[in-house]
């Protein structure tokens, strides 16, 4: 007959047994971090991202440059680590092309070659060493009174990769412009003009519209209304139209075939010259709105949107307002689009859709002004 053994738990480690192990743990865990991190031990380096390119410029600007001083910055970093888009790497020829240049000298006119791997990924991109190229008839812009609503001087805009090569052009209603998504946004006077100021109805029999005005929007939060991003593709009407408010509006876009930053700035505004793929260059809490028009619609995957929602929510203070202006997409995707937008769980001001006109009645118009609710910290 086997004898029955009793097994007893094993004893409790001393307290001078319990430091050892936290001790040998913080050892362990501080090695790993020096294997990530070619900064966290004493002149241990890592030029890896470097060897994986051939022009000598990114080379020298992705390697780690420790603080000659040896100790860490007033920031906290003992180097610097200068940062490009993970997606450099899988258009290594495009970057590559990009960054072969002589420095100190006149950089090539490629601007658009740099706004191809940014919207692909490339973000942010490496600086350079070369100097900008300008216009070369740069004449000094018209004066505040003046620019907000008159085209400015051809000369203060580099043409060389456009359609149109003259605002002439860009505001005719007959020209081929290189562009759709806001055909009519140098119409300066007929276009854009009435925006935002006066009601455009979509639905004439159903007496509905997509559009919202300004001043009932900034009626919700009297007197709160300070800053804010418009994160939309157009030539800054938006922020032009609530500057008359003492609202003063960030926007943010791309040269999607027509100089739309070079024509913001020139009006007299602030361009921020920004694709989707980027986190907003602000921190948390800080707007009191976020305006969007023809940019986030039916085209975006779902996660995407998402994340760029939950952006959208970190820079918003508690009791700023997104507005959603005219986002559009197929009947079909809009139950799956409007949950993104419920997901925030913000109060709702203003929220209406209906139907877009000149898609065989395909696609609809969704609007709404939410504001951000306050979240307590646990």
């Amino acid at each position: 007959m086997a004898s029955s053994q009793t097994h007893l738990p094993p004893p409790s480690p001393s307290p001078l047994q319990a430091n050892s192990f936290r001790s040998a743990s913080k050892l362990q865990e501080n090695s790993e971090i020096r294997a990530v991190h070619p900064l966290a031990g004493r002149k241990q380096q890592s030029d890896e991202p470097a060897k994986f390119f051939l022009i000598e410029e990114i080379r020298k600007y992705v390697r780690i440059k420790p603080n000659r001083l040896g100790k860490q910055n007033f920031m906290g970093a003992n180097g610097t680590f200068t940062s490009i888009g993970h997606a450099c790497f899988a258009m290594k020829k495009d970057i590559e092309e990009y960054m072969d240049y002589d420095v100190g000298e006149i950089c090539k006119d490629d601007w658009k070659l740099a706004q191809k791997l940014m919207v692909h990924g490339c973000d942010p991109l490496p600086r350079r060493r070369c100097f900008a190229r300008a216009p070369q008839l740069y004449s000094k812009p018209f004066p505040i009174n003046e620019s907000m609503w008159k085209l400015p001087d051809n000369r203060n805009v580099r043409w060389s990769q456009y359609r149109c090569k003259n605002f002439i052009c860009l505001a005719s209603n007959t020209t081929r412009k290189g562009f759709f998504k806001c055909a009519d946004c140098f119409n300066l006077s007929d276009h854009e003009s009435p925006r935002w100021i006066k009601q455009v109805i979509s639905d004439p029999e159903m007496n509905l519209t997509a559009d919202f005005l300004i001043p009932e929007v900034l009626n919700i939060k009297p007197g709160e209304i300070r800053i804010g991003l418009d994160f939309s593709v157009g030539t800054g009407t938006f922020a032009a139209r609530m500057r008359e408010f003492n609202v003063t509006i960030v926007s943010a876009t791309i040269n999607l075939g027509a100089p739309f930053n070079e024509m913001i700035a020139l009006r007299g505004l602030v361009p921020l010259y920004l694709t989707i793929n980027q986190r907003l260059p602000f921190f948390d809490n800080t707007l009191d709105l976020l305006h969007t028009t023809r940019f986030l619609d039916g085209w975006i995957d779902f996660v995407l949107l998402d994340f760029i929602l939950y952006d959208w929510d970190r820079v918003l203070r508690p009791g700023g307002l997104l507005w959603i202006d005219s986002f559009f997409c197929l009947k079909e995707d809009l139950d799956d689009y409007l949950e993104a937008f419920k997901m925030l769980r913000y109060r709702r001001h203003k929220w209406i859709v209906v139907p877009k006109l000149d898609k065989d009645d395909r696609e609809v118009f969704f609007s709404a002004v939410l504001e951000k609710p306050p979240r307590p910290f646990r």
